[in-house]
């Protein structure tokens, strides 16, 4: 059984009216960071996706897809 998480950062920062640059620019980290975050090539420590959910105005849950592939 595998588990993926895809992210919906994209969708949470178009919700919020947010640019990816403005959302790393709070978070401190690159702007390659955050596109590969947006992008399913990396997944934020849990830490930052907490940030991430509390900026948003969201839960954590609410920033991931889970998807279970048998």
């Amino acid at each position: 059984m595998l588990i993926l998480l895809k992210s919906r950062l994209k969708v949470k920062l178009a919700e919020a009216e947010m640019q990816q640059q403005e959302l790393a620019n709070i978070l401190n980290v690159t702007k390659q960071t955050m596109n590969a975050w947006c992008n399913n090539r990396a997944t934020p420590p849990l830490e930052v996706s907490f940030k991430i959910a509390k900026i948003l105005n969201c839960k954590v849950d609410d920033l991931f897809q889970y998807i279970d592939e048998d």
